[in-house]
């Protein structure tokens, strides 16, 4: 593992987290959740889910919160489940946090099955800061997480979901329409601009698949040119710029909230 990263959520006390090797700091989706989680506390309270909950970060800066009862965790990597039990502990909230093996919203452990059916229709909220999906328009995961949250949050509740700017807010709008039994309330949270770094694979992988998505006809995305200025460029001048140029265009992190009807 590498140094302990430490944290102060304005607010919620210094918070000190063990992350996998070679992980230095937040990143800055994680950075931006955990200040907008921070910022919005009064949206928190009662019993929630964190789902993708990885090292544990999103769930114990919930649990910071004098009115959250509960959070528990559901995350894919088995090691980031013992991680964050062990986060939990250094920091105080063990008591307030569980975290479960599961593929979304399914237990991969048969022990675990009870304390998830016990939020059954009665969840009070729901925090994500889901990857990027691969073969479309990149939000199916956001779309697995409303569709799951149907069965698990009560009516009125909030789901703060991190969904990046460049994915057009008129396509993150529409996925109140995707899954139906939820309203959109608009962006709650954000970084600052970060470059859409193409010298990294995965983020170089999502801008050729955005581009395609494009040519096939979809909502156009909306980066910030790059080097800044005014205005935005489509997926597909953004990826032409940067083939002539090596120039990455711009995004930001943000958290949307959601909420159960």
């Amino acid at each position: 593992m590498s140094e302990p990263i430490e944290f102060s959520p304005p607010g919620l006390g210094a918070i000190e987290i063990l992350a996998p090797a070679g992980k230095l700091s937040l990143t800055p989706a994680t950075q931006m959740a955990v200040n907008t989680i921070a910022s919005h506390r009064d949206l928190l309270r009662g019993k929630g889910i964190d789902w993708g909950s990885g090292s544990g970060v999103l769930a114990i800066v919930a649990a910071r919160i004098g009115a959250v009862e509960s959070v528990l965790g559901l995350e894919l990597a088995v090691e980031d489940v013992e991680l964050a039990q062990e986060n939990a502990r250094r920091n105080g909230v063990a008591d307030k946090v569980q975290f479960l093996h599961a593929d979304s919203f399914t237990p991969l452990e048969p022990d675990d099955l009870s304390p998830l059916t016990d939020l059954l229709d009665t969840t009070d909220f729901l925090i994500a800061n889901p990857p990027a999906s691969r073969g479309d328009d990149g939000l199916g995961w956001r779309r697995s997480v409303l569709r799951g949250a149907r069965h698990f949050v009560r009516p009125g509740a909030p789901l703060l979901i991190q969904i990046s700017y460049q994915y057009n807010v008129d396509r993150i709008a529409r996925l109140a329409e995707d899954v139906q039994g939820y309203s959109y309330e608009g962006v709650i949270g954000s970084s600052e601009w970060i470059a859409f770094d193409q010298s990294r694979s995965d983020l170089s992988a999502q801008l050729v698949e955005y581009a395609e998505e494009e040519t096939a006809g979809g909502t156009v995305y909306t980066f910030a040119p790059a080097g800044g200025g005014a205005g935005h460029v489509s997926a597909i001048d953004a990826l032409n710029h940067y083939r002539m140029t090596g120039e990455s265009p711009i995004s930001k992190w943000q958290m949307h909230l959601f909420r159960r009807g």
